[in-house]
C-alpha cells in the first residue's frame, strides 16, 4: 500500500471542514437572457454604386448582445445566395450601418439577427431592396419621379424667361411689381421644394446629377438678389430685390432653415454660410418685452409663432450642423416661450401671436390673437421632435404626440377617394404652404415614435392629388383642392405649387426608407 503525502492529507481535512461548516457553495448566477429581442427600423436600400447595398437598423436595448449577423437571399430563383454571413459587433440600443456588394442587380431579401453572449440569437428581421445598375429600369420611388415631373413643370411656367430670373408669382403670368415677380415667401417657397427634392435625389444618380446641374446654382444665385442690408442692419433676405425693401424674420428664417438642410445634405459651406446670415438676422429680432420670443417683422409690434417656433427648429438644426451649444440653449428657450405664451392648453394646438395692449408700456398686459393655423402647430411638433431626439427629455416627445394628435384632428377630414378605392383622412382644403409646413413636424416625429398614421394620410393625400382632377394633366400643377372634382382653378400661386413640390419631395425620400 503507497503512503498518502502528510500535506495531500492536510489539504483534503481542511475542505471537508469547510464543507461541513459552510454548506455547499453558490455558484455564479447567469444574468444573461434565454431570449435576445429582434432589431428594429431595419432598413435596406441602393447606394449610387452599381450591385451595393446600404443596410442600417436599430440594436434591442439589451447588454448581452455582442454580434449581429446579416445575410441575404434573392426573392427569385436562378441567384445566389450570400456564401456566408456577415458578422459584426454591436452594443445595446446602438444604432448600426452597413454597406455589403451583391452579386446581381436583382431584388434581394436582407436578414439581420443579434446574437448575445451566450450565442442565443434574436428572430430574424428583414427588409427588400434592389441595388442599382444604369442598365436597369428607373427604380426611383413613384414620389420622387412626381416630384420631378412637378418641378420640371414649375421651372418652364414660372421662372424660365422672367426678368433677373427669380420665379413668377402665379401662372398664367401677371404684370405687376417686379414684372410680377414673386415675392420672398413664394420665391422661398419654391426653393423649399427644391431643397427638399435634392434631398430626395441623393440615392438615385440620374436624378441627383439632373438637379445639381440645372438647379443649383441658378436657384441659389436667384434667391442670393432678396439679400440686403436695410438702413445698415444685418444682411437678411427682403421682401424683393432691392436695398430699401423690408425684411420680414419668418420670411428670413424659411431660408435658414433650407439653407441648414442643404449644409447638412452637401456639407458645401456656402449653405452654412447662408443659414448663419439669417439666424444674427433673427437675433436683432428678439429682445425681452412680453417675456421673450421673436418678432414677425422689423420695426413690428407682435411675436408669432411662426416666427419664434421655426427659429428654435433653425437653432436646433444649427446645433446639430455645427455642435455648439449656444444653439441648442436658444432652441430650447424658444420653444419654451412659445409653448407657455402661445398654446392652447385645452387642445394643444398653437395661437397665432402676442402683442402688447400698451405698445409703450413693456409692462402692460399681453394681448394674444386666438387664430390657429396649421403651419404654427407644425412647427412645435418639429422642434420638439428635435429637442427629444437631441436631449432624450421624454416631455419634448409626449408634447409633440399631444400636438400631432390634435393637428390630424383639426386639419384632415374624412374622405371617400373613388381615385384611390378607399376611404381615409385626407387634408382639407385650405393654405397649401401651412400644410407642407405641418408635414415637416408629422415627418419629424414619425421618425422617432414610428407611427405612420400621419404620414401615411399625407401619402394618401398627394396620391389622390396627383391621380385625380386635382391636377392638371397638361400642366401638372395642383389645385388647393386635393380630393379632386371641384371646380376648375384657373391661376395657380408659386406659393403653392413649391408646397406641393415639397410634400411630394419630402414623401419620396420617405418611400426611399420604406414608407
Amino acid at each position: 500500500m503507497k503512503r498518502i503525502p502528510l500535506i495531500l492529507l492536510f489539504i483534503y481535512a481542511t475542505v471537508l471542514v469547510s464543507c461541513k461548516k459552510d454548506g455547499i457553495i453558490a455558484l455564479p448566477e447567469d444574468t444573461i437572457g434565454k431570449t435576445v429581442k429582434p432589431v428594429s427600423k431595419l432598413k435596406a436600400a441602393a447606394t449610387s454604386n452599381e450591385k451595393e447595398l446600404e443596410i442600417s437598423w436599430t440594436n434591442p436595448e439589451d447588454e448581452s448582445i455582442i454580434k449581429a449577423e446579416i445575410a441575404y437571399r434573392p426573392t427569385t430563383t436562378g441567384a445566389s445566395a450570400s456564401p456566408n454571413p456577415v458578422m459584426i459587433n454591436v452594443t445595446s440600443g446602438s444604432e448600426s450601418k452597413l454597406t455589403i456588394r451583391v452579386p446581381a442587380t436583382i431584388k434581394y431579401t436582407i436578414t439581420v439577427v443579434v446574437i448575445n453572449k451566450a450565442g442565443i440569437k434574436s428572430a430574424q428581421t428583414t427588409a427588400d431592396a434592389t441595388p442599382y445598375s444604369p442598365a436597369v429600369a428607373d427604380l426611383a420611388p413613384i414620389f420622387l419621379k412626381r416630384a420631378d415631373t412637378l418641378m420640371t413643370s414649375m421651372v418652364k411656367l414660372y421662372l424660365d424667361g422672367m426678368p433677373r430670373d427669380i420665379w413668377s408669382a402665379s401662372y398664367p403670368r401677371a404684370s405687376g411689381y417686379w414684372d410680377g415677380a414673386a415675392v420672398i415667401w413664394g420665391h422661398g417657397g419654391a426653393f423649399s421644394g427644391y431643397a427638399a427634392l435634392k434631398e430626395a435625389a441623393e440615392h438615385y444618380p440620374a436624378y441627383k446629377t439632373k438637379i445639381a446641374s440645372l438647379y443649383d446654382n441658378r436657384l441659389l444665385k436667384g434667391i442670393d438678389d432678396f439679400r440686403n442690408t436695410r438702413n445698415g442692419r444685418p444682411e437678411a433676405y427682403a421682401v424683393y430685390p432691392g436695398d430699401g425693401d423690408e425684411r420680414f424674420y419668418d420670411d428670413n428664417i424659411w431660408v435658414g432653415i433650407d439653407m441648414v438642410d442643404l449644409y447638412m445634405l452637401t456639407k458645401s459651406p456656402v449653405y452654412l454660410a447662408r443659414a448663419k446670415i439669417v439666424w444674427n438676422f433673427i437675433l436683432a429680432g428678439t429682445d425681452a418685452k412680453m417675456g421673450g420670443g421673436v418678432y414677425w417683422k422689423e420695426d413690428g409690434n407682435s411675436k408669432n409663432t411662426c416666427s419664434t417656433a421655426p427659429a428654435a427648429v433653425l437653432a436646433a438644426k444649427l446645433y446639430q450642423a455645427t455642435n455648439e451649444t449656444t444653439y441648442l440653449n436658444s432652441a430650447k428657450s424658444l420653444y419654451t416661450w412659445v409653448k407657455n405664451t402661445l398654446q392652447d392648453p385645452l387642445d394643444y394646438l398653437y395661437w397665432d401671436n402676442v402683442h402688447l395692449s400698451d405698445e409703450g408700456n413693456p409692462n402692460s398686459a399681453l394681448v394674444i390673437s386666438k387664430e390657429k393655423y396649421a403651419y404654427n402647430s407644425g412647427q412645435p411638433m418639429q422642434i420638439a421632435s428635435l429637442l427629444y431626439k437631441i436631449t432624450g427629455e421624454a416631455h419634448y416627445l409626449t408634447e409633440a404626440q399631444n400636438i400631432a394628435k390634435a393637428a390630424y384632428k383639426k386639419w384632415f377630414i374624412p374622405f371617400n377617394s373613388y381615385t384611390l378605392g378607399e376611404s381615409f383622412r385626407i387634408l382639407e382644403p385650405g393654405h397649401v404652404w401651412f400644410q407642407a409646413i405641418m408635414f415637416r413636424g408629422f415627418i419629424e416625429l414619425y421618425k422617432l415614435d414610428g407611427n405612420t398614421t400621419y404620414v401615411n394620410a399625407y401619402k394618401k393625400t398627394m396620391a389622390n392629388a396627383w391621380l385625380s382632377g386635382a391636377r392638371n394633366k397638361t400642366t401638372h400643377l395642383i389645385n388647393g383642392d386635393f380630393r379632386g372634382g371641384g371646380a376648375t382653378q384657373t391661376s395657380y400661386d408659386i406659393l403653392h405649387q413649391g408646397a406641393c413640390l415639397e410634400m411630394l419631395a419630402r414623401l419620396a425620400s420617405l418611400e426611399h426608407e420604406g414608407l
